[in-house]
């Protein structure tokens, strides 16, 4: 979680003053909240929409990180929730109309992504469209160019299609299932292979990747559609410096797991800003611990609070910070001080995705509303970052009855309870389950898919 501690400690975040600004608000570039009906016309299809197709029944554009070798996220795959199922169905029409539909979202994706993460898509190769692409701009964007049981040697128009769409800068991978003339015939033009995991027996798909692996020497591979994290070991078994797939958000038992005493310390601290405890004394808890201390000292002199006086006293800093942003402060302490295992960081960008999504999601309400939107997406993922069981989240951290009520599921008793469950269903691509909570919360899916690519944005720039 080394990102999120410079995050924490970084000299140009963006921090206000005052009660009434929660610390890290929008960067002045930020993209701007999408009114409804804005996205649909700047997302047009490039495609007719197929007869017995419905346009919205191809799900919500979610993703998946895409981890190399140390278990670091170097990307995400991008896809529409429901459009696996859709092609299996349909034909060459329809999934090139899915395809085009994934890519006129995903153009929508603001050009900073490049900046910190790879932009991963599949498509089908028969649907590749040079000219639709374009808007992608290339760079920073890797294509994993799938193809159904098709063993011929690809034609010149589609040779022609995959040359084009190189020229252009995007990264070509090239899905596999065995050693077929197609691969053959386009084996010069790939970056890399592809193999799914799970689409064979384990001994078929090392047979395979070791004969293709002979055969094309020097092309790295990625594994897809890694269901849990057990599965990983084949990943490092056959070779594949890339892998992505469902096990990245599997959530883990974590029988026993405890808090680390660091984090039990932010906890107590927590506790006692809960209960109104007086400035002086929790200074006199945190003046006990030099790293945070030191921590809280270089963020409140951040250099976005434009003061000509370096703050030194602990109290001082406090005041300045105010009751409020401190406890957003000390929640994101605790995530920082996650354990270091493979997938803490692309986890905390998850958590920190939701606190923000929930947090936008909740433009309409007071400054102090949105902070406990934020607070309780953090804390509803946060078992998953700390591996601690989710009873001892709720048991140790103090939190608001309102908070408490929605991460019990008793939406009865929390008027957060909507804001979670269109979050939970939009990280499960459950499309209707999103717009049953969309329209409960009367906002459109397409307002709600803005929202979360700008979170997921703010994450990505503030977290470097």
């Amino acid at each position: 979680m080394g990102w999120l501690q410079r995050w924490l400690g970084r000299s140009g975040v963006d921090v206000a003053q005052g009660a009434e600004v929660p610390p890290l608000p929008d960067r002045p570039d930020a993209v701007p909240v999408a009114a409804p009906g804005d996205a649909a016309e700047a997302l047009p299809l490039a495609v007719d929409v197929p007869p017995g197709v419905d346009a919205g029944a191809v799900g919500v554009l979610v993703w998946e990180a895409v981890l190399g070798e140390r278990g670091r996220s170097v990307g995400y795959r991008f896809f529409l929730s429901d459009a696996a199922t859709l092609k299996v169905r349909g034909g060459a029409r329809v999934r090139r109309f899915l395809d085009a539909m994934l890519v006129s979202q995903v153009a929508a994706v603001s050009p900073t992504w490049r900046q910190h993460r790879q932009i991963f898509l599949r498509l089908d190769a028969e649907a590749l469209d040079p000219a639709a692409l374009t808007r992608l701009g290339g760079a920073g964007v890797t294509l994993i160019v799938h193809i159904d049981a098709n063993a011929a040697p690809a034609g010149e128009a589609m040779l022609a299609q995959l040359q084009a769409v190189r020229a252009l800068g995007f990264r070509l991978l090239f899905e596999v299932a065995d050693d077929s003339p197609w691969l053959a015939s386009l084996a010069t033009l790939a970056d890399g292979l592809a193999v799914r995991i799970g689409s064979a027996s384990p001994a078929h798909i090392e047979q395979t990747v070791a004969g293709l692996r002979q055969r094309y020497p020097g092309l790295p591979w990625c594994a897809l559609d890694v269901p849990t994290q057990d599965d990983l070991a084949l990943t490092r078994k056959i070779g594949c410096t890339l892998s992505t797939g469902a096990f990245v958000s599997e959530r883990g038992a974590y029988l026993g797991g405890r808090f680390s005493p660091d984090g039990l310390r932010v906890a107590s601290l927590l506790s006692k800003l809960r209960q109104g405890a007086e400035i002086r004394e929790m200074a006199g808890v945190l003046k006990q611990d030099v790293a945070l201390s030191y921590r809280l000292l270089r963020y409140v002199n951040a250099a976005a609070w434009g003061l000509t006086t370096p703050i030194s006293s602990i109290e001082q800093a406090m005041l300045m910070l105010g009751r409020r942003p401190l406890y957003r402060w000390l929640m994101l302490l605790l995530l920082a001080g996650a354990p270091k295992a493979v997938l803490s960081e692309v986890r905390g960008e998850a958590t920190l995705v939701r606190a923000r999504f929930m947090e936008l999601l909740g433009q309409t309400l007071s400054v102090s509303q949105r902070d406990e939107l934020f607070v309780l997406g953090m804390l509803s993922l946060l078992d998953t970052v700390l591996q601690v069981p989710a009873t001892r989240v709720l048991d140790t951290l103090p939190m608001s009855d309102t908070i408490r009520a929605a991460l019990r599921d008793a939406p009865g008793d929390s008027p957060y309870a909507p804001y979670l469950t269109l979050a939970r269903a939009w990280d499960a691509g459950d499309s209707a389950a999103v717009a049953t909570a969309c329209a409960r919360l009367e906002m459109t899916v397409d307002t709600a898919r803005s929202l979360h690519l700008q979170a997921f944005e703010w994450v990505l720039e503030n977290g470097q």
